[in-house]
């Protein structure tokens, strides 16, 4: 188990309830579309990372500031021998370099280079821990996980590791024989809690609550429930997945915090919310 776990993005889960509530524009879709893509390669990389022999910490998902300035880490890996950052990329599709600029093949067009992303993050994480008074060693890699992805003229000594590279890196990594030293420990245990909740709604698209569809929501398909069960479960009409109605109400109070943060949670808004579709007494007794 990972040290700091990952957690999914607030923006992308502000996304999924504006995806079942309100219609998208084809952009905004496919925005939405390459932030699960990118997040289910995050998880899928979680599972290689949980498989590591040597001895290691594990934190995913750390969002730091150094010097006033804000900086993010997919997996941080801490070892004896040094600490991996690696930045993890779903693509698919051909790339390539060309005079130090990255390209999408298909298109001719240039996109964000990752390699600027995580230079960046390890010059921010060199001065955070030569701020916290470390002095550890620290190597850069760029994931490229997907089996579809190629890339063309990348250039040398990056760290880049397409997908036929992940094994090799991996055994070396297990191959590290040393074990770690309270130093390591005492860097992971004061670098956690320096992580801090990214609650921006960054290139999510605007939304008022009298433009979103009300009603109760499947945790799985996020599809509309209609007929709704006065038994202790009810289960969704379309995916046929059954969820406790207390956990129905709770998970539809965590929506609406999270989609109006400054709105009050009462039983009337939650009832209104959920389209009246749940009475007040059951929302009510669940409050209580």
């Amino acid at each position: 188990m990972a040290f700091k776990e990952r957690e999914k993005p607030f923006r992308l889960l502000v996304m999924e309830s504006l995806v079942n509530r309100m219609t998208l524009s084809r952009d905004d879709r496919n925005k939405y579309a390459n932030w699960v893509k990118g997040y289910n390669g995050e998880v899928q990389f979680d599972s290689i990372t949980e498989q590591l022999k040597c001895e290691s910490i594990v934190l995913n998902d750390l969002y730091l500031t150094v010097r006033g300035k804000k900086f993010q880490i997919d997996t941080l890996l801490i070892t004896a021998k040094c600490l991996y950052i690696y930045e993890v990329k779903n693509f698919e599709g051909e790339y390539y370099y060309e005079n130090e600029k990255m390209y999408y093949e298909r298109t001719k067009k240039e996109v964000f280079d990752p390699l600027y992303q995580i230079k960046n993050a390890e010059s921010a994480l060199r001065q955070l821990v030569d701020q916290m008074g470390y002095n550890l060693a620290i190597k850069k890699q760029i994931v490229f996980l997907n089996r579809d992805f190629a890339l063309f003229q990348a250039p040398r000594n990056s760290g880049i590791l397409l997908p036929g590279m992940l094994k090799s890196h991996f055994s070396m990594v297990n191959g590290i024989s040393e074990t770690l030293n309270q130093n390591h420990y005492r860097f992971a245990e004061e670098i956690k809690p320096m992580h801090m909740e990214d609650f921006s709604l960054h290139n999510v698209p605007y939304y008022r609550k009298e433009l979103l569809k009300k009603g109760v929501t499947c945790f799985d398909c996020g599809s509309f429930i209609d007929c709704f069960t006065k038994k202790e479960t009810c289960t969704c009409q379309y995916c046929g997945k059954k969820e406790v109605v207390s956990q129905t109400i709770m998970r539809h109070v965590q929506e609406y915090k999270r989609l109006f943060p400054n709105e009050r949670i009462t039983v009337s808004a939650i009832c209104e919310w959920c389209d009246n579709q749940l009475s007040v007494r059951r929302i009510k007794y669940i409050f209580n």
